[in-house]
């Protein structure tokens, strides 16, 4: 009986010990203090210089700080540009749940122990304006197919749908022609830059003289056409130029335009190339169409705008059964709602990339 006392006394003894020497060695975080000067503020945490902190965004006003340490503070008083603190504690971690009353953003700095992390508020990066380019019009009719089915009626269809989509997102939408009257290449980008666009997306149909099966789906953004088939269609878009009066052959003046074109684009190059890349995978996707990818052009359209620009060929009216299917109502929606899907799909991942 008395050898069993004293064996338990040493599980006692061990066990008390054990804890002892894990609580004593535990990491902790020595002090926490939130500070703001104007409209930043500032969180310091002092933990040991071995301590693992983790930052995870959780969305663009809320963030997740996770400290490999205890702490036996329970709350702190939001201040500044922090709305809201929840601390969640154990004796091996410590979770920062911050809520912040606008968009923010932050930098971090560690050494000597010391956690520091400054948060400030960034304008929230919105898509708010869209400008909508129904191809041709008026007196250019654009392509036409063997059933006399002009481009400019199919282009100003699918754009009216595509206001309406777009507008029931939220967004405000502007097109450079609302019905069938001609409006020359350069005063579509102007009228986008007067209205403060933040996307233009220009839509039209293809066209081959050449090849009659040709067929499929293709996005444009404004650079130098590298192949002959990026060179045929920008010939036959900028052809548009032949109904303006007192414009110079386009031909004449092409090298100097794109180059100024590109120094005009070249902020948004990036950005057009990802709203086209959206648009196609989007396009192809609904309308399990051929895919002909996403290609690049000089189109006189496309310059001088000061926003992410883009072209759109819906299908081919040289192609007996793409021209049958424009025609068609329920078509012209399914290319509508494909476009849209790609437009929405860019402005979530164009927000969330500026807004973390």
């Amino acid at each position: 009986m008395r050898q069993a006392n004293i064996k338990s006394r040493k599980i006692i003894i061990f066990y008390l010990l054990f804890l002892l020497f894990n609580f004593t060695s535990a990491t902790i975080i020595e002090s926490i203090s939130l500070s703001t000067v104007k409209d930043t503020t500032l969180m310091i945490l002092e933990v040991d210089s071995s301590t693992k902190v983790t930052f995870n965004n959780i969305s663009k006003s809320n963030l997740k700080i996770i400290v490999n340490a205890a702490t036996a503070i329970e709350n702190l008083k939001a201040k500044g540009i922090i709305k809201k603190v929840d601390v969640i504690s154990d004796s091996n971690q410590t979770t920062f749940n911050i809520t912040f009353n606008k968009n923010f953003a932050y930098r971090k700095q560690l050494s000597r122990g010391n956690v520091a992390v400054k948060f400030f508020p960034v304008p929230a990066r919105e898509i708010k304006t869209v400008i909508l380019d129904a191809g041709h019009g008026g007196i250019d009719p654009g392509a036409v197919g063997k059933k006399k089915l002009e481009e400019k009626e199919v282009n100003l269809a699918i754009a009216k749908i595509l206001k309406k989509k777009l507008e029931s997102y939220g967004l405000k939408v502007y097109m450079t022609r609302s019905d069938d009257r001609f409006v020359a290449l350069s005063e579509r980008s102007q009228f986008a830059n007067d209205k403060k666009s933040d996307l233009f997306i220009s839509i039209h149909c293809n066209s081959s003289e050449n090849n009659k099966k040709a067929c499929g789906f293709e996005t444009y953004f404004l650079s130098e056409a590298k192949t002959d088939w990026e060179r045929a269609v920008l010939t036959r878009e900028n052809g548009a130029l032949k109904f303006e009066i007192n414009e110079t052959d386009p031909q004449t003046q092409d090298e100097l335009n794109l180059i100024l074109a590109d120094l005009t684009q070249n902020e948004y190059l990036k950005e057009s190339y990802n709203l086209a890349l959206a648009i196609q995978t989007a396009g192809v996707s609904i309308l399990k169409d051929v895919d002909r990818g996403v290609k690049q052009a000089g189109f006189y359209v496309l310059r001088g705008s000061f926003m992410p620009s883009i072209l759109v060929e819906c299908g081919f009216l040289s192609n007996a059964t793409e021209e049958k299917q424009l025609t068609s109502g329920r078509y012209r929606e399914s290319v509508a709602q494909a476009i849209f899907s790609g437009v929405v799909n860019y402005i979530k991942d164009y927000e969330k990339r500026g807004n973390l």
